[in-house]
């Protein structure tokens, strides 16, 4: 058990049946002592986020959440095949399970996938992918005079990104995963 005081950002507690990640924290002080932590958590199993407020010794479940290493193997109509690095085991998830990860995911990746008693909370990827641009429309000179310094490109996984002028179709790029964002070309 902790108080709202000790929550930490990115920290995982249970509420009743609720498992909730704590994505801000704000700490009010009132007169005579009294505190607020306001917060803004998003519910890891309904997947949707509430802001609360409580006092400062109210008192919750801390959780430590499950994490394995899983490989992604391939991809079957919307069902989605990981393997265990360590035990070999392995498992198939849906769509929704891995979410907005499906965007960047290629076999061979290596992902995080936390579990609480066993149930899927979510997919971690790596902080950066190496991707193909399969699709981008080419550079012409002269079309930075327009103010226009980026272009869009289509990922081999179908997902669209702005890429600076100069990347070409079949390149490789390195894209940020926490920002969605194209980052550096591939070395």
């Amino acid at each position: 058990m902790i108080t709202a005081m000790k929550l930490q950002v990115w920290g995982v507690v249970k509420i009743g049946n609720e498992l909730l990640l704590v994505l801000k924290k704000e700490i009010h002080r009132w007169g005579r002592w009294a505190t607020n932590i306001k917060t803004r958590m998003k519910n890891l199993l309904a997947w949707n986020t509430t802001d609360r407020v409580f006092d400062s010794e109210e008192k919750m479940d801390d959780i430590i959440l499950e994490r394995s290493k899983f490989e992604f193997l391939y991809q079957s109509g919307d069902t989605f095949y990981f393997m265990d690095n360590t035990t070999y085991e392995q498992i198939e998830l849906n769509e929704d399970d891995v979410g907005d990860a499906v965007n960047f995911m290629t076999p061979g990746l290596v992902v995080d996938i936390q579990r609480y008693e066993w149930k899927l909370v979510w997919v971690i990827l790596p902080a950066q992918v190496k991707l193909l641009i399969t699709e981008c429309e080419p550079w012409v000179k002269g079309n930075t005079a327009d103010g226009k310094i980026t272009k869009e490109a289509i990922l081999e996984t179908g997902y669209a990104i702005k890429v600076p002028w100069f990347v070409e179709s079949g390149e490789y790029v390195i894209i940020n995963t926490e920002s969605w964002e194209y980052s550096e070309r591939a070395k």
